[in-house]
């Protein structure tokens, strides 16, 4: 019999991934409420487009694929550097600091575990 897709949400992975999964979308969900008002042209709405990215990847890791985590080690690999080697108040840095220092130590875990990703 086959599993619902919730349960293998939930009972796949490291009991770590399914929670931070659940903190990136009510982070995400906060920052997109809280700019509501300012029009989609600003460059304010960049940092939460970044969020949205890594929140899609989070997900993407319950499913314990090697590729997700490949991508999100990366993507926050790509935010660090923006962070660090771009001047303050640029587009570039503020789209690296989404989630800047929680997707640190994310990446961390999941190389930690990264053999038990298929």
């Amino acid at each position: 019999m086959q599993e619902s897709s919730f349960k293998q949400f939930v009972t796949k992975p490291p009991v770590l991934f399914p929670l931070a999964a659940l903190f990136h979308i009510v982070i995400t969900i906060s920052a997109i409420v809280s700019l509501s008002g300012i029009p989609l042209s600003q460059r304010d709405w960049l940092r939460p487009l970044s969020m949205i990215i890594f929140t899609v990847c989070s997900v993407g890791l319950c499913s314990m694929r090697k590729w997700t985590a490949i991508v999100y080690v990366v993507l926050s690999i790509v935010c660090l550097a923006l962070i660090y080697f771009t001047p303050l108040d640029t587009p570039q840095h503020i789209f690296g600091d989404g989630f800047f220092p929680f997707n640190l130590i994310l990446s961390l875990f999941i190389l930690l575990l990264f053999k038990r990703f298929e």
